[in-house]
């Protein structure tokens, strides 16, 4: 977390989410499970839409189940602003429907290793550190797992 002052100005405290994990499996497989509409129904959302393009609309739908990651339902949207194919995809994240809940960035950074491994970096940023940072944190955690076995089936 941080807090930053511009010119005499103080900027809201923000906090940020940090992943990093080892998948085995190649970036091509974790890409298309990470960009892929009827992939990322498989391990994430139960709907997506993601257009594959800087610019593309992004929409989740995540319905209430007895998962204790998915309490309430949850209709996370936005725009693809960076798109490259096996490497990288960031988008912005927002829930209309959550009142005061800030415009954030989630950003996936994939790189290749040695044995057909790849380390994915996953950073979600533009939080204001309370119980909405806390709680997508968790499931950031436990969706992450969910990708890693997705992914080692694959690939």
């Amino acid at each position: 977390m941080s807090t930053n002052e511009i010119e005499g100005q103080q900027k809201e405290e923000t906090a940020e989410i940090k992943k990093s994990i080892v998948i085995d499996a190649t970036p091509e497989v974790i890409f298309k499970a990470i960009t892929d509409p009827n992939e990322l129904t498989r391990w994430f959302p139960d709907q997506a839409i993601l257009e594959p393009k800087v610019g593309g609309k992004m929409k989740f739908s995540f319905f209430k189940t007895d998962s204790e990651y998915r309490q309430m339902n949850y209709f996370p949207e936005g725009t693809i602003t960076e798109f490259v194919p096996n490497k990288k995809v960031s988008y912005t994240w927002q829930e209309p429907s959550i009142p005061d809940f800030p415009t954030t960035v989630v950003t996936w950074k994939l790189e290749k290793m040695e044995n057909n491994k790849t380390r994915l970096k996953l950073l979600h940023r533009g939080f204001r550190p309370d119980e909405t940072a806390k709680k997508h944190n968790e499931g950031w955690s436990h969706f992450l797992s969910e990708l890693t076995k997705y992914c080692a089936k694959k690939g």
